[in-house]
This record gives C-alpha cells, sequence and structure tokens, in this order.
C-alpha cells in the first residue's frame, strides 16, 4: 500500500538520503519510525513542561503511560536536538542536555519493552538509544536542507558544538562556510 500523506512521503525520502549522508545504516523499522516523528511533529507544537521533570515524574507512573510519555520525551529531544540544535547554543539547557535526556528515555523503552508495543519497537529504541547522537547529525543534515547559517554569529555557535562534540556533520558545514578546512585526497596538491 502506498503511503497517501506528501509530508511523510517527503520525510521518508530525507530521512533515507540523510541515512546516506551520513553513512548510517540502520534496522527496517527505524527510518519510517523518523520519517513520522518529524511528519508528527511538523504538524504539532511541542509541549512546554521541562523533559528532564517529565522524564523522572514518568519514570513512576503506570506501564502504558510511561511508555507513551517516554517515547515523546526521547522524541521532542531527537527532534530539538536534532533539527532545531544550532539554536540551542548559548541556552541554558543546551543540545548535550537533550542528546543524553533523548538517549535515555529511548534506552529505558528499550528495556521496559515488554511486547506490548508495536512488534519490533523495541529494537528500534535500542537503537535510537545507541546511537542517538548519530541520528541527530541526520536530523542536523535534514535540516541543514532548509535551512543555512545565516550570521556571524551562527558559524561561532556551529564551532562551539564541533569542538564539544566533533560531530562530522558540523564540521562539513564549517568546511562548507570555510572556517574548516577540507581534506584534501593524498596527492592532490601535486
Amino acid at each position: 500500500m502506498a503511503n497517501s500523506d506528501p509530508i511523510e512521503s517527503f520525510f521518508k525520502d530525507e530521512v533515507e538520503r540523510a541515512f546516506k549522508a551520513e553513512g548510517l545504516e540502520v534496522a527496517g523499522a527505524t527510518g519510517p519510525y523518523l520519517a513520522r516523528l518529524l511528519t508528527t511533529y511538523a504538524a504539532q507544537p511541542i509541549e512546554n513542561r521541562p523533559l528532564g521533570v517529565r522524564f523522572f515524574e514518568d519514570l513512576a507512573a503506570g506501564p502504558r503511560e510511561r511508555r507513551s510519555n517516554l517515547r515523546e520525551i526521547g522524541d521532542t529531544s531527537l527532534f530539538l536536538s536534532g533539527y532545531w540544535g544550532d539554536s540551542l547554543g548559548g541556552k541554558l539547557v543546551d543540545v548535550d542536555y537533550y542528546i543524553d535526556l533523548g538517549g535515555m528515555a529511548y534506552g529505558q523503552l528499550a528495556r521496559d519493552n515488554d511486547g506490548r508495543d508495536v512488534v519490533g519497537a523495541g529494537a528500534v529504541f535500542s537503537e535510537l538509544a545507541t546511537n542517538f547522537s548519530r541520528f541527530v547529525e541526520v536530523l542536523m543534515t535534514i535540516s541543514r536542507r532548509t535551512t543555512r547559517v545565516r550570521s556571524d554569529r551562527d558559524v561561532v555557535r556551529l564551532y562551539e558544538r564541533w569542538l564539544r562534540t566533533k560531530s562530522s556533520w558540523a564540521a562539513r558545514r564549517l568546511a562548507e562556510e570555510g572556517v574548516l578546512a577540507r581534506r584534501l585526497p593524498k596527492g592532490a596538491l601535486h
């Protein structure tokens, strides 16, 4: 059956392109999961309650509510740190906070998966938890296609992010802006 949602189809293609650009191979259900995540956040606002507070409250919730809330915390953390991570520089809560929190939420979901979730969900959450920062880079790659560095301040934030994370995505962006030198193949200067 073909996907009839044009936004989800768009994000499915973008996710696949970003996986290739990042050299990331994933389990079959993880790509569609990320496409649905992006489709969801394109259509709904993000709740204002602090995610860290929600995370610790949800650990005491009943199993169904806990899974739902942990999933939302993981998804929101991934979306914010990946798609909007550049705007988090210099904030009280920065991208590293969301990376840590999202990885913990997905990790807890993977451990708590008791067969009541959709088949394969535990594997998706485990993969998202284990490689959270790589998936952040996937979303950064997708975000980059729709936004460009607009000011010197944005370049400085990107450079600071690269210094903290050594992200290959940030390094490529800095090379495109002329801040970092691109590596030349051996013999290219002769």
